[in-house]
C-alpha cells in the first residue's frame, strides 16, 4: 500500500535530484542520499487528501517536497548530533563529512522548496498553496523548537517523562503538516484539517514512541543515545525507582560502556513496568488516531491500518532480553 500511493511522489523526488550539473562530490553525495526510498511522506499526504475527498495527483509535487525536506532535516540531526551509522549504514555525515553533509542538506532543502512550485503548473490555487507553505512554516517552527530541547537534556536523567513526551510531540509536528496539507489540497472543511492534522500528531508521536522502545534494544543505537543524545523515555521512566536509579546512573557514566552493561539497562526499563509503559502509550495514541479518522469520510481504512501498524506487543521485546538469547546473538 505504502508503495503503490507513494510511488508517483517519490518518482518525482528522484527526477528532481538528478537535474542538475553538479559537481563529483556533490553528484556522489545525492546519489547516495536518493539510495534510500521513501514512499512515506508521499503516501500519508496522498491517503489524507482522499480521506477529505481530494485527488491523490494533487499532491504528487508536495510528497515529492515533503521527502527532500525530511532528508535535509535528517542530515542536520546527524550532524548536531554525532551520527555516522545508522542502521549499520554510513549517513551521509560518516560517507562523506560534515562539510559536504551540510551542502547536501542545503541542496535537498532547497530543491525541496522550489518543488512546491509545480503544484501551480497542475492546478492547484494559489490560496491553497500559501495555505501550505503557512503550515510548513509552523513546522520549521516546533522542529527547531525540539532541537533546542533536545540539546538541553542531552545525557540527562533527571529530566522527567512529560518533558520527554512533549519534545516527542513536537517533533512529530512534521508528520501532523504532511497529514494537514492532505487536508488542504482536499479543500477540507475546518474541523475536517484539524481532525485530519491530529491525527498525523499521534500517528508521528506514536512511531517515535516506537522508535525510544526499540533503541532499548539495539546496542549501538542505546550507546550512542547516552553518549551523544538524550536518555530514551524507558530509561527516564525507570529513574523514578529509587533502586533502578541509582544502577541506571552507574552504567551512563562509566567511561567505557560494554554490552553486558548495556543489556542490563535493557532489562532495568523492562523490570521496572517502564517497556511495557511505552507500550501502553504507543496503543493509546493508534486508539486516539484512529478515533480522529472516524469523524470523515469512508476513505479512512488504509490511514486506521498505517495506525496499527505501528503497536508493537511484548513478546517483540521480551525475548530479545533474555538472557540466553543475547547469548547466542552477540556469538
Amino acid at each position: 500500500m505504502i508503495c503503490r500511493e507513494g510511488t508517483q511522489g517519490w518518482s518525482l523526488a528522484e527526477r528532481t535530484m538528478a537535474q542538475g550539473n553538479y559537481s563529483a562530490p556533490l553528484k556522489e553525495a545525492i546519489n547516495y542520499a536518493m539510495s534510500q526510498q521513501d514512499f512515506f511522506r508521499p503516501t500519508l499526504v496522498s491517503l489524507c487528501c482522499q480521506a477529505l475527498g481530494g485527488a491523490s495527483k494533487d499532491t504528487v509535487p508536495f510528497g515529492a517536497s515533503f521527502v527532500l525536506l525530511g532528508k535535509a532535516v535528517g542530515i542536520h540531526d546527524d550532524i548536531i548530533d554525532n551520527t555516522t551509522m545508522r542502521k549499520k549504514r554510513p549517513t551521509a555525515l560518516g560517507m562523506f563529512g560534515k562539510e559536504i553533509a551540510l551542502i547536501l542538506s542545503d541542496v535537498l532543502a532547497f530543491k525541496g522548496f522550489t518543488l512546491i512550485r509545480k503544484s501551480a503548473e497542475i492546478g492547484v490555487p494559489t490560496e491553497r498553496i500559501m495555505s501550505v507553505l503557512d503550515t510548513i512554516d509552523q513546522t520549521w517552527y516546533e522542529q527547531a523548537q525540539s532541537e533546542i530541547v533536545e540539546l538541553e537534556s542531552r545525557k540527562k536523567l533527571d529530566i522527567s517523562p512529560e518533558e520527554c513526551l512533549q519534545k516527542l510531540r513536537m517533533r512529530a509536528s512534521e508528520v501532523e503538516t504532511i497529514a494537514r496539507v492532505g487536508g488542504i489540497l482536499a479543500d477540507g472543511s475546518e474541523d475536517s484539517i484539524e481532525n485530519i492534522g491530529r491525527y498525523g500528531r499521534l500517528l508521528g508521536t506514536a512511531s517515535l514512541l516506537r522508535d525510544e522502545l526499540i533503541d532499548m534494544l539495539e546496542i549501538d543505537v542505546l550507546r550512542h543515545r547516552i553518549r551523544k543524545e538524550s536518555l530514551p523515555l524507558p530509561l527516564i521512566l525507570s529513574a523514578k525507582d529509587t533502586y533502578a536509579r541509582a544502577n541506571i546512573a552507574s552504567v551512563i557514566v562509566e567511561k567505557r560502556l560494554t554490552s553486558a552493561n548495556l543489556r542490563d539497562l535493557s532489562r532495568i526499563s523492562d523490570d521496572t513496568g517502564a517497556m511495557s509503559r511505552v507500550c501502553e502509550l504507543i496503543s493509546k495514541m493508534v486508539e486516539e488516531a484512529s478515533s480522529c479518522l472516524r469523524t470523515l469520510s469512508d476513505k479512512t481504512r488504509e490511514l486506521a491500518l498505517l495506525a496499527n501498524s505501528i503497536r508493537i506487543e511484548e513478546k517483540d521485546w521480551s525475548l530479545p532480553l533474555q538472557p540466553k538469547y543475547t547469548n547466542c546473538t552477540s556469538a
